[in-house]
């Protein structure tokens, strides 16, 4: 059958979509799809802001009952999971997915889409990982043809959901070649074709009710929306995209919740995700017409917060997983024989050993990427490390909000327009200045005004320094706080270039690196200069010089 056929096969006939309504007669077939993504490893609940209280957001025991609830109130409910549940807390280093996946089966997960995280320790883990799931796990533009380790990937599923058939197709960013570690034996295509490949030999089964499971992020599924055919819904994930309406000032979402685009065949596509760490669940609910074609929808993210409760029996079985934690917290990573110092008066005005630390590991731990220059905002760095010994206990401190490191191609202007954006509350002690950077050196003058006051920027190259080319691009890397535009930094919220958010947890590539180090002897120091700072704040504390081997610059 040619293509032509298949899709007309699939597609002919079916009104616009509309709002949901009853089920109705003549075929009709309504479900509930409810979905997270980049869990990376939160089992446990982490504490947000919302309108000004700390709260408890996500946990898997408040999902767990969660979902119990959807699967008993909602019709055919269909529980998904858009990738990355590796990486990102102790529960990760400990157990390697093994405990999320437990949790995933408690939840009723019936799909996993494979993210890039899920290749950080090579094949082998995730190996692991699949041969043990009660659930498939499934990327169609991942070749893992030269790797039988992970023969169990395949480029779909079909399901039975309420008697009908719904095929499920996964897609996985490509970036994960130099964003993980999949080793020689994977290979990443396009996943365009791939899905526009799997759609026809789905609808060739006669499975017309089609889901795609996306790892590629939120803006390539928009772009995927435009391109393909018979397939109406997009649930995604890796981007980390908070879609919907909420009432607390706090959460600024990046569209509607489905973000609607027109097809080559001017159909609606349905393009949710559902933010991360499993802070909300996605509820889209949709009715099919016997020809698999959406007549209805209607939706709207959950967020996972009190008074939502908790599943006493999930909360036993996570206080067991959590035993091995607390002396991972204890864990010793590495000596340190100077105070690396996180004041805030310090960091929020100046260069400081630790911030500059801090940035260095950025640089390192993404330098397979081709990174260049690394940005840290000292409000994000929280507490003092004394010389002695550096604990696990004593990073989470020091970086203790989660945030992941996001490699994004940026134009010199826009560098120059983050640093400036760093110097503009200097007199405020904001968090927004840019204590840590790596790559780079700058000066700024505090008796010009805000918006003008970097004076000079240079770049690391080989054999020194040179000044920064504004059109020019340098690949850097940030916290995942103010690539979103936190502190004011839409000069990288709004760059149109290169954008991956790692998923790289920055306290736990702070501790690889200093594992690498062994024992930090200094920090490489002269990378900020201040002009005409006010006599009343100038400072003269300690700043300690690294031996060449450990200054990364």
């Amino acid at each position: 059958m040619r293509r032509r056929e298949v899709l007309k096969a699939g597609l002919v006939g079916g009104a616009a979509l509309a709002g949901l309504g009853k089920a109705q007669s003549g075929g009709s077939f309504s479900m509930t799809i409810v979905h997270v993504n980049d869990t990376h490893a939160r089992i446990e609940p982490v504490n947000v802001s919302l309108s000004g209280q700390a709260t408890p957001m996500g946990g898997v025991a408040r999902r767990v009952a969660l979902f119990d609830r959807l699967r008993a109130t909602e019709p055919n409910p269909l529980f998904l999971h858009a990738g990355d549940v590796f990486q990102g807390t102790l529960y990760f280093n400990q157990y390697q997915g093994l405990a999320d996946r437990y949790f995933m089966h408690r939840e009723g997960i019936r799909v996993m889409a494979l993210g890039n995280h899920e290749f950080d320790l090579g094949p082998e883990p995730l190996a692991n990982f699949i041969n043990g799931a009660r659930f498939p796990v499934v990327s169609a533009n991942t070749d893992v043809s030269r790797e039988p380790r992970l023969a169990k990937v395949r480029p779909y599923a079909v399901l039975y959901v309420g008697g009908e058939r719904v095929g499920v197709i996964g897609l996985t960013t490509p970036d994960t070649s130099i964003i993980a570690n999949p080793g020689p034996t994977v290979r990443f295509t396009d996943p365009v074709p791939a899905a526009q490949n799997a759609i026809n030999e789905l609808l060739a089964r006669g499975v017309n009710k089609i889901i795609i499971l996306s790892h590629l992020g939120y803006l390539a599924d928009l772009e995927l929306a435009r391109r393909i055919v018979g397939c109406q819904v997009i649930v995604g994930g890796h981007s980390h995209t908070l879609l919907g309406q909420f009432p607390h000032r706090e959460l600024q979402p990046a569209g509607p919740y489905p973000t609607v685009v027109k097809n080559p065949e001017g159909k609606d596509v349905l393009v949710v995700q559902a933010w991360e760490w499993g802070k909300v669940v996605g509820v889209l609910r949709l009715t099919f017409d016997e020809k698999g074609l959406l007549t209805g929808y209607q939706g709207q993210p959950i967020l996972v917060t009190p008074p939502l409760r908790e599943d006493v029996f999930t909360n036993e079985a996570v206080r067991v997983y959590a035993i091995p934690i607390a002396a991972l917290n204890a864990q010793v990573v590495a000596q340190t024989r100077v105070a690396l110092d996180g004041e805030r008066a310090n960091v929020r005005r100046r260069e400081t050993n630790l911030a500059s630390l801090i940035a260095d590991a950025m640089l390192w731990k993404t330098r397979s990427a081709g990174t260049v220059v690394a940005l840290q905002n000292g409000g994000g760095v929280r507490a003092t490390i004394p010389a002695g010994p550096i604990t696990v206990g004593k990073v989470y401190e020091v970086l203790p909000f989660g945030n992941t490191l996001v490699v994004l191609d940026l134009k010199g202007s826009e560098i120059i327009a983050a640093l400036e954006n760093g110097v503009s509350q200097w007199e405020q002690s904001s968090g927004r200045f840019l204590s840590g950077v790596a790559g780079l050196r700058y000066t700024f003058d505090l008796s010009r005004p805000v918006g003008q006051r970097v004076t000079r920027v240079e770049v690391a190259a080989q054999g020194g320094f040179q000044p920064i080319d504004p059109n020019a691009t340098y690949r850097t890397v940030v916290n995942s706080f103010i690539a979103a535009g936190g502190d004011g930094f839409t000069s990288l919220r709004d760059a149109k270039g290169f954008r991956s958010d790692t998923g790289f947890s920055d306290a736990e590539s702070f501790m690889e690196y200093l594992r690498s180090l062994g024992t930090v002897e200094g920090v490489a120091g002269g990378r900020i200069t201040i002009l005409n700072e006010p006599r009343s704040q100038r400072w003269d504390g300690p700043f300690y010089v690294a031996s060449p081997a450990q200054a990364v610059v």
